[in-house]
């Protein structure tokens, strides 16, 4: 068992646009996991509105609750920016012209050639008893009822500045005995989330001390293992024994990396592995494909050329499709898209190489080939894979998923 004390915060994202969809929460998605690698954990994420009354009654709740609190949002010059006033009303104190900021800040205006405005004037006040963070942008620490509260600007990059600058180093020197926490993220391949959670049933997490979590992520599926205890070393022990036991029920030739270890990657240090290089046939996947290869440094070294043949005629013309192949099965079929492959890789003289046809919609589909069939084939000097597959959703959709069937098919065909 740990003995450190777990410290658990609370976190209020605010804003209309959050709300209503406009924008989406991803300041809660990256605060909450810096937190979590740090041995902190939110046991609760608001968000409201731009309404002062009720974000002051939610500043209360989470302060009577929670061993810290960290507000995003509602920092800004305008009339909609409401934090400030909210914090005054809740926790009973004057909002006050803080003089070093406000020097500072009449002197970045002027530099600039910029009047002190209305904006500027509301800029710089802040509650009474608050210390301003990051000089260059709204953000400021204030105690409450010994409750630390970090308020953090709305601003994506401003507020992970400040995170990593302030807030986090300031939680770990006043919460220094909390447990000690590891994460890693498994990625598997050609497995279906309900198949992987039946095996893991089968793992007793709570005799390892493991947190299992397990979502499904464009086609792959994505096991989060988590790891705590007092001690650093003892945490990590305890996180690598447990992957051993869920490899052990998911089998290792399901794995195909850790989150940082994207299909691009992997097939690139196959291909390096094996001194292969390959190339790429695209139709409705428009270059795609070639794109999330080339992403990864160093592609160079394996990835030779990408051809994208949306027409018949380009097909014919930059693969040597024949004509009579594309009348007789059609420019979306199995044969056309392993005539593709083939085709890219005699072309290039590559030794793997990859060829992709479908429908992408949200018209030309037909009864026969509705939209989001797609067909695709990875060809080598001695072995040809075809695949069809009927995927749903909107153009876009159809073209990422198909994209990372076809990475997937690759690392198949790659493995040993």
């Amino acid at each position: 068992m740990n003995s450190s004390r777990e410290v658990l915060g609370s976190l209020l994202t605010i804003g209309d646009e959050i709300l209503q969809g406009d924008i989406p929460n991803g300041n809660a998605h990256h605060i909450a996991a810096e937190l979590r690698e740090k041995g902190f954990r939110l046991q609760h994420i608001f968000t409201v509105g731009d309404r002062e009354e009720e974000i002051a009654e939610m500043l209360l709740h989470c302060t009577n609750r929670s061993h810290f609190v960290i507000v995003s949002g509602g920092l800004g010059p305008t009339e909609d920016d409401r934090t400030n006033a909210a914090v005054s009303r809740a926790f009973g104190v004057p909002l006050i012209h803080d003089s070093v900021y406000v020097k500072w800040l009449k002197d970045e205006l002027a530099d600039r050639g910029r009047p002190w405005t209305e904006e500027a004037e509301k800029l710089s006040e802040l509650p009474q008893g608050a210390l301003k963070i990051g000089q260059e942008m709204a953000g400021y620490f204030l105690e409450q009822e010994n409750v630390p509260c970090y308020f953090l600007p709305g601003v994506p990059h401003e507020m992970k500045y400040l995170m990593a600058r302030f807030v986090l180093a300031d939680l770990e020197k006043r919460f220094p005995q909390r447990p000690h926490y590891v994460k890693r993220v498994l990625r598997f391949q050609d497995v279906f989330e309900s198949e992987i959670g039946h095996r893991l049933k089968q793992v007793d997490v709570e005799a390892w001390n493991l947190e299992v979590g397990y979502y499904p992520q464009l086609r792959e599926v994505w096991v989060a293992l988590g790891a705590t205890a007092d001690d650093p070393g003892e945490a990590r022990m305890r996180l690598a024994e447990g992957e051993m036991v869920v490899l052990e029920r998911l089998g290792r030739e399901k794995m195909s990396g850790y989150k940082d270890d994207p299909l691009e990657k992997v097939v690139g240090r196959q291909l390096l592995q094996k001194s292969w290089k390959m190339a790429v046939a695209e139709s409705c996947t428009g270059g795609l494909v070639a794109q999330r290869i080339t992403s990864v440094s160093g592609a160079s070294r394996y990835f030779d050329r990408g051809f994208v043949t949306y027409s018949n005629e380009a097909k014919m013309a930059l693969l040597g499709l024949p004509q009579e192949l594309l009348q007789a099965h059609g420019a979306v079929s199995g044969p056309v898209a392993q005539a593709m492959a083939q085709g890219a890789m005699e072309k290039a003289r590559v030794e793997i190489a990859l060829g992709i046809t479908g429908i992408a919609g949200p018209t030309g589909g037909s009864r026969d080939k509705p939209v989001g069939t797609v067909y695709m084939a990875c060809a080598t000097a001695h072995d040809s894979r075809v695949e069809k597959h009927q995927f749903h959703g909107d153009r876009e959709t159809i073209r990422q998923v198909a994209g990372q069937a076809a990475l997937q098919l690759l690392w198949r065909s790659l493995c040993p």
